[in-house]
């Protein structure tokens, strides 16, 4: 079992199915990050079950939602925080492959990362976890699915690929054997 927080969000990874990285933490990342910037990362990266690949981002403006900064990412339709979160997909692809081949202390699980990135086979899922103070859950739901038919788009080079964009109110259900709640 696994237990992170990110964002005043919990994540707890409920057995040994999962093999899972705090990747924007991890040390393959910041070796990059330190020569190259900006090289951005998802929060986690794991297999579970040994077959599936997940990158998950975790968002959380809830108490921030009115902010200057906030207001101007979540508006104008998601664009610039699918943006965002598409540019984190793909550098964390791209730092996950050179960390197979240069982590002193997780060269294993990258290289299983690199296995199943090239496996035509494997489909590789997307998760954005987002969260926002939004009363509405017509309107969460529909800015949801717009958002996640935008991140699909910027995705689309990367296939087979599930995208989701979901609150912590339903990442349980798309996450497997992972418990997620508030801090």
């Amino acid at each position: 079992m696994s237990d992170f927080q990110e964002s005043g969000i919990n994540f707890s990874f409920q057995d040994a199915s999962w093999v899972v990285v705090k990747y924007d933490e991890h040390i393959a990342h910041r070796k990059v990050e330190k020569v190259l910037k900006p090289t951005k990362a998802v929060d986690f990266m794991g297999i579970h079950e040994e077959k599936q690949l997940f990158l998950i981002e975790v968002k959380n403006y809830r108490g921030h939602t009115r902010d200057e900064s906030t207001r101007a990412v979540l508006n104008a339709g998601g664009e610039e925080l699918m943006r965002r979160i598409a540019v984190k997909v793909r550098d964390s692809i791209a730092t996950a492959t050179g960390a197979a081949r240069f982590s002193t202390n997780d060269e294993e699980f990258f290289t299983q990362i690199n296995s199943r990135l090239l496996d035509s086979g494997v489909q590789l899922a997307i998760i954005a976890c987002i969260e926002w103070d939004e009363a509405n859950l017509a309107e969460r739901r529909a800015r949801m699915g717009i958002w996640q038919q935008k991140l699909k788009q910027k995705l689309a080079w990367l296939q087979p690929v599930k995208v989701s964009v979901n609150s912590v109110s339903n990442i349980t259900g798309i996450l497997p054997d992972v418990q997620v709640s508030f801090a």
